[in-house]
């Protein structure tokens, strides 16, 4: 495979991965699910409506980066995660610059780390940035897949070893995020069959230890496209790769279905331990919401002029899962996604660490989760705004009826979580 055909499988990797409330345990006996155990595996059924009921809340904003700014430290491509240091200090990861912006807790630039290149310390459409535990920065590059290692100074720091996936094609990875001991990684292995005119591309959500070896399994899919008929399906093209979680124990989250609410949870050794589903009606889409989510997916079908699209009437049932450090699981629904209500910026379902619905709890601030990006890290959640239209215009897209090279500059918006307004009590 040439070098730029391995670079443009990494660019549509990324866009495909990043495109598209601390809550005590409850009582068992207020929960009005069911649980059964079938073949070792633990089904949890949620009803519709939460154990405590739905609560709105005012989020106190700390500060705000980027935007419209002459300010060069604020200026960003496409960050596509944030993180934080012990000490407090924000980490952006920019996928489009190629770069890490660091900030301190109270909004002020530190430095930049890392750039674009081959050598030591740079890398090429980075997807991930994490903490290794001798206290590096990780950032993963998508394809070729290598993880790069640097300083909180800078300076680079080698390479860690990259999770070994033999004879599986070529393998690009769109995601790694540290839990317990080992890295687990989102990987797409690429294999091309030039006899049968098929393209056949496996979705695997692995874990592996600090050697690279891999020790656990906890999802593999594969999607065969075939050059004579290409279809681009929505339901098969967009599942786990878009949601998936850790949990500071080392348990892995995921949602492996487009349009059921169903949630899976893997003990560390890649063993299902539960799947937990909820009732919920997923949002039907209007006729401009159509053709915006078409304008996303037409990015695909302009490398493959003669494919088809076929897209759902309804959108995903869930589109998006964060993990908290109490073990708490927060769930961004297809409704949550689209506020309704003035000044809400996003609705989520808050599950327990042994998978009830507790509660749904709704953010009013600056945001809307239909075009930002949101991030919680620690006791603080990060808004990264014009996120689709700015991942979009990378590619040179489109996105709804605007041009996406006129997004709106990009920003970050900085609120704190009132801790103890978000525990049960």
């Amino acid at each position: 495979m040439s070098k730029s055909a391995k670079q443009e499988i990494a660019s549509l990797t990324l866009l495909a991965t990043v495109s598209l409330a601390l809550v005590a345990p409850a009582s068992a006996a207020d929960w009005k699910g069911t649980e059964a155990t079938v073949d070792g595996v633990v089904h949890m059924k949620n009803p519709a409506e939460p154990m405590i009921g739905k609560v709105t809340m005012e989020l106190e904003e700390l500060w705000r980066i980027g935007g419209d700014t002459d300010d060069e430290d604020e200026f960003f491509g496409v960050i596509t995660q944030v993180t934080n240091d012990d000490d407090g200090n924000v980490y952006l990861l920019d996928s489009q610059l190629n770069e890490v912006k660091i900030f301190d807790k109270d909004g002020a630039f530190v430095r930049t780390i890392g750039r674009e290149g081959e050598g030591p310390g740079e890398f090429r459409f980075p997807s991930s940035v994490f903490f290794v535990p001798t206290g590096e920065v990780g950032v993963l590059q998508t394809a070729p897949a290598k993880i790069v290692l640097l300083t909180k100074d800078g300076e680079p720091a080698g390479e860690m070893p990259t999770p070994k996936i033999e004879g599986e094609g070529f393998v690009s990875m769109s995601g790694a995020r540290l839990a317990g001991d080992q890295l687990v990684c989102m990987a797409q292995a690429n294999n091309f069959n030039q006899e049968a005119g098929t393209f056949t591309q496996t979705v695997m959500l692995r874990g592996a230890n600090t050697k690279g070896d891999i020790v656990a399994t906890y999802y593999s899919e594969p999607r065969l496209w075939e050059f004579a008929n290409p279809v681009i399906d929505e339901m098969k093209w967009d599942t786990i790769q878009n949601r998936w979680a850790v949990s500071p124990d080392g348990k892995v989250w995921g949602c492996p279905k487009h349009s059921e609410y169903e949630i899976h949870l893997w003990n560390p050794d890649g063993s299902l331990a539960k799947v937990i589903t909820t009732e919920h009606s997923p949002h039907k889409r209007t006729e401009d919401e159509m053709n915006r989510v078409k304008s996303v997916w037409e990015v695909f079908t302009r490398q493959a002029p003669n494919s088809t699209l076929k897209m759902q009437d309804y959108d995903k049932s869930i589109a998006s899962i964060f993990t908290r450090d109490d073990g708490s699981l927060w769930v961004m629904n297809s409704k949550g996604a689209r506020p309704t209500e003035a000044g809400v910026m996003g609705t989520f379902d808050v599950y327990d660490p042994q998978g009830r619905f507790v509660k749904q709890v709704s953010f009013k601030g600056d945001g809307d989760p239909r075009d930002d990006f949101f991030f919680f890290v620690q006791d603080r959640l990060y808004v990264v705004t014009d996120f689709l239209n700015a991942l979009v215009a990378m590619q040179g897209g489109m996105s709804g009826d605007e041009e996406a090279e006129d997004a709106e500059p990009m920003a970050v918006i900085c609120y704190q979580l009132d801790v103890d307004k978000l525990a049960m009590n």
